[in-house]
């Protein structure tokens, strides 16, 4: 009996140490989700003035850009943004999810893959995807020149092979810090207003009148410069919408986690006082027997 007592404090004290370890990845999580969301407000802003601007060149005067055309093919590539490490409840499997709801509905299509994470090589690997990139080394926020290099690997393989009919983003949507949604949405070619969409831009600001700026050195070159910007800008409020429902994701499995480590804890103190109960029990009716037996 005094073994199966100590077996049982053992037991607590385990799960006490997970309990606390749980707890602390759910305030780190915490912390993470509010940063990264603020890092993509921060950049709304940028985004607003680029769209504007986009939005008069290419719907009032009339221009064009490759990225803004459609193109025919039977190719498309797809980038899949997922996390490095697990402990993050359904965020990589709803996203696994989306991959291959995609792939049956387009199963006549050759689906190349730039993935971004290790959860998100595993994704491809399980939909039997043609990776060509992969990116598992990114920083915690994404630099500009992360962001930058996964976009020049996008648009060179974009542009080097004209049987790609687009470019699509296997991602996550934060909506708030209870509810985030795995999505499939094309970024090219480029629409101004599923573009907008994709950013959530509900309180944007009166849209201004281009119309008597004057462009240097001419406004086709001005499109041909913002474009880039424009779908940098995209890419990187869409990493930061995945890494917010990554974290947000953590923190809720950690919190469950947590949750059900006290549970565990009561079971097992409650067990325990039986166990010590039944013992004092034990060892009172063998000294009762005991001394019925001299007497």
């Amino acid at each position: 009996m005094a073994m199966q007592t100590k077996t049982i404090k053992h037991k607590m004290k385990s799960v006490q140490n997970i309990g606390k370890i749980t707890k602390a990845m759910e305030m780190i999580s915490v912390s993470k989700m509010k940063k990264s969301v603020q890092k993509r407000l921060a950049s709304l802003v940028f985004a607003e003035r680029s769209f504007e601007l986009l939005e008069n060149l290419h719907v009032h005067k009339r221009l064009s850009h490759p990225y803004m055309e459609a193109r025919e093919g039977n190719h498309v590539l797809m980038v899949i943004i997922a996390s490095n490490k697990g402990l993050c409840g359904g965020y990589n499997m709803n996203v696994s999810k989306q991959v291959t709801i995609f792939a049956k509905e387009n199963p006549d299509v050759t689906i190349d893959a730039i993935v971004i994470g290790k959860q998100a090589e595993k994704i491809g690997a399980r939909n039997n995807l043609n990776v060509i990139a992969s990116f598992t080394e990114f920083s915690d926020y994404y630099t500009a020149s992360e962001v930058r290099s996964l976009l020049h690997t996008m648009t060179e393989t974009y542009t080097g092979n004209e049987s790609y009919r687009e470019v699509v983003v296997a991602y996550t949507e934060f909506v708030s810090s209870m509810v985030f949604e795995a999505k499939i949405t094309s970024i090219i070619p480029l629409k101004v207003d599923k573009a907008q969409k994709i950013l959530s831009q509900k309180n944007v600001s009166d849209k201004r009148s281009l119309a008597m700026y004057t462009f240097e050195p001419n406004e086709q070159e001005v499109l041909n410069t913002i474009v880039p910007s424009v779908l940098m800008t995209v890419i990187y409020q869409l990493l930061l919408e995945s890494l917010a429902s990554e974290h947000s994701a953590r923190v809720m499995a950690m919190r469950n986690a947590s949750d059900n480590a006290g549970e565990m804890l009561e079971d097992l103190r409650l067990n325990y006082n039986r166990a010590r109960q039944a013992a004092i029990t034990q060892e009172i009716a063998e000294i009762v027997g005991g001394s019925a037996a001299m007497n």
